[in-house]
């Protein structure tokens, strides 16, 4: 499951990253041998991370092994990675640490900062995982530094009532018939807009991430090179983005802001670009609203948007104990209990066949077939690579069309700037 995502000063970020190389350039991060196993002694896992563990999985753990304890510690989005950076450029941190896939790039460059975990067995857990889920938490010279989590498969949530009001179909087969690709899309938008006089998805910037991340490249090349001036999806990202922006299709409401919390109630949007860990807080935050919302596949059907990684900092004296949990947490079975919980979708394939999974649905959501929609999401998808920059880079795209939404500049300009900040950013 994810959490909020938050802005965080960049440059601050950066400096960590620096010092944290040069403390492992110099050969001083601790890797400690001396922890207790999982059936061993008495052993206090600590946990880092942007979105706490299951906590139903946490107690069956502890049940299941009481010497095991397990703490959490939960910030902000960002504010979560620069702590754990800070952490471990001073050869401290947690047991368990998560890191979102958009900080991947950033964490695996350092792989002295964390236990190689083909050290404990890791190696044999790559074919239970989707190869493109896998790759992201194996560093460059090898080492595996992060096992994953859920798999943010893709769909669009609509609103049935308003789409009724709008003489829109409300049937989910046919709403995927209205936009097989996302041209698609901002045509029902703009059909929405002209009959409700209202916008018709949260913001500008989900489009662009959404839209973004079905390229099989984005911001880095297979070989590591720098090419979102010039890679032909982050453009075509951009301009759908600008497109809704100019069509008055967008709300413009920051991802995890109250009012963007509020429009999943009061009809503030028709659409929202979903991952499958968002329905959730949908129910949470709309309960009112049951049976309005249904789902429906995305413009290109394939699509992700989140998930995270969990490793063991090499300062850990628990290793062997967190990697017993961690592979615990990520079993298929614990994957599937998951998902029936909190709506994150399993990233090991082997559960895209099983009937508890592809026989989900969802009653809040009209009985929508959710098992079946999200895992035909990521069916098909490659990933793209990732660069130490990546979220960095992401952050200046996604500022950029703000700065279109809230008329501070043109479409144009806001590229100009983006690919400039962009650039700068990650010399």
């Amino acid at each position: 499951m994810n959490a909020p995502i938050m802005k965080a000063p960049k440059k601050v970020a950066l400096a960590g990253a620096a010092t944290l190389a040069l403390v492992l350039l110099s050969g001083c991060a601790s890797s400690s041998g001396g922890d207790s196993g999982a059936d061993g002694g008495p052993v206090t896992l600590t946990y880092w991370g942007f979105a706490d563990l299951p906590q139903e999985r946490v107690a069956e753990y502890e049940e299941l092994h009481p010497n095991v304890t397990i703490q959490s510690k939960i910030s902000d989005y960002d504010a979560a990675h620069q702590g754990l950076l800070t952490a471990l450029a001073a050869q401290q941190g947690p047991d368990i640490a998560q890191v979102a896939v958009d900080f991947m790039g950033e964490f695996r460059a350092t792989p002295a900062a964390f236990h190689d975990l083909r050290e404990f067995g890791a190696a044999d857990l790559q074919e239970s995982f989707l190869e493109w889920r896998w790759n992201p938490g194996v560093a460059d010279t090898g080492e595996v530094v992060g096992i994953p989590t859920d798999v943010g498969g893709m769909a669009i949530a609509y609103r049935t009532d308003l789409f009724e009001e709008a003489g829109l179909p409300t049937d989910r087969d046919e709403v995927a018939a209205l936009w097989p690709d996302w041209e698609g899309y901002l045509a029902t938008g703009r059909e929405y807009v002209a009959a409700m006089d209202r916008p018709f998805v949260n913001a500008g910037k989900a489009i662009y991430r959404a839209a973004s991340n079905q390229a099989d490249e984005k911001y880095y090349d297979a070989d590591g090179e720098l090419i979102f001036d010039s890679n032909p999806a982050i453009r075509e990202a951009w301009d759908l983005s600008m497109e809704a922006v100019d069509g008055g299709l967008s709300a413009d409401l920051a991802t995890w802001s109250p009012e963007w919390l509020a429009g999943m109630a009061n009809g503030g949007y028709a659409t929202l670009p979903a991952p499958a860990w968002m329905l959730n807080t949908i129910q949470e935050q709309a309960p009112d609203t049951a049976g309005n919302w249904d789902i429906a596949t995305l413009p290109g059907t394939v699509g992700n948007d989140g998930g995270s990684y969990l490793m063991i900092p090499a300062a850990s004296e628990n290793a062997q104990a967190a990697y017993d949990f961690i592979t615990w947490m990520q079993a298929p079975e614990q994957q599937l209990k998951t998902f029936n919980d909190d709506s994150a979708l399993p990233s090991t394939p082997e559960l895209f066949t099983d009937e508890a999974l592809t026989g989900y649905t969802s009653e809040f959501f009209r009985d929508a077939p959710v098992g079946e929609i999200y895992i035909r999401s990521v069916e098909g998808l490659h990933g793209y690579p990732l660069g130490p920059d990546s979220r960095i880079i992401e952050q200046q795209f996604e500022s950029a069309v703000g700065r279109v939404e809230q008329g501070v500049q043109t479409g144009d300009e806001a590229w100009e700037q983006a690919v400039t900040d962009a650039q700068r950013e990650a010399e």
